[in-house]
């Protein structure tokens, strides 16, 4: 097993991890950090809490570092805002964080490619559908207007009590083939769990006909595979956050 090093910054600080985070997004910003969305994860709140407390700000470097690879940010932006962190607290033990940032960014940068569909129902993965909701905050955020006014996520959920196996794929493949004849426009379709898709679309005119026209196929093509009743789908348009982050914790929750 690898040993953790210990890096710890001195206790107690005088500050609150709120506080660090808002200096620390002010040193970034004025250095040159070009998108806000990109900068905000819940890693960054973690490694606040740790040098704030005093505790080992190993694990949650090696963390920020795979989130920052996720983003596209390369190893010397991402190392760049460590600096920064370091600008306004003194004493943070920057090499061995540099050390833990860089091999969480390395690791996940050597990781397999996950799968962007998924063979059984056509959907693409969570991993894309994270993807491409960055590019739309990014886009938002340079136009200055709100994801929520341009976009929505039309959320299918089905009932899978009781079912096994192969049962408990076959709800979400026939949901999947529904959400590709209602939305085919390029809209992006993803599968987040067993029981749940969405889809990432515009909020256009036609988008409550849309989902009235895609809970009935879903409806009546699950009653026709079926043999046993049970609950049917449920079909709704979830608001999207006004924060990139808000919007990935969201995905979160609906995945479980």
């Amino acid at each position: 097993m690898d040993l953790i090093p210990v890096a710890a910054t001195p206790a107690p600080f005088p500050m609150t991890s709120t506080e660090l985070h808002q200096l620390w997004f002010a040193q970034s910003r004025s250095a040159g950090w070009v998108f806000d969305s990109d900068w905000h994860d819940p890693a960054i709140d973690a490694l606040c809490e740790a040098c704030v407390h005093g505790d080992n700000v190993w694990p949650a470097g090696e963390r920020l570092g795979a989130v920052r690879a996720d983003a596209g940010v390369s190893l010397g932006e991402t190392l760049a805002d460590i600096d920064g962190l370091a600008v306004v607290l003194p004493g943070l033990p920057i090499d061995i964080l540099h050390r833990a940032v860089s091999l969480g960014w390395a690791d996940r940068m050597m990781a397999p490619v996950p799968a962007v569909f998924d063979p059984l129902t056509g959907l693409v993965s969570v991993d894309y559908l994270r993807t491409r909701m960055g590019e739309i905050y990014r886009a938002a955020e340079v136009a200055g207007r709100s994801v929520s006014t341009g976009h929505a996520l039309v959320v299918v959920r089905v009932d899978l009590t009781g079912r096994t196996g192969w049962d408990r794929i076959t709800p979400l493949i026939l949901s999947g083939d529904a959400m590709r004849t209602v939305f085919d426009g390029g809209q992006t379709l993803a599968r987040l769990a067993d029981h749940m898709a969405v889809a990432l679309t515009d909020r256009e005119q036609l988008l409550a006909r849309r989902v009235q026209l895609l809970t009935g196929l879903v409806t009546d093509r699950l009653a026709r595979a079926d043999r046993t009743a049970g609950p049917g789908p449920r079909v709704w348009i979830e608001r999207l956050p006004d924060s990139l982050p808000a919007a990935t914790d969201l995905i979160g929750e609906l995945s479980r």
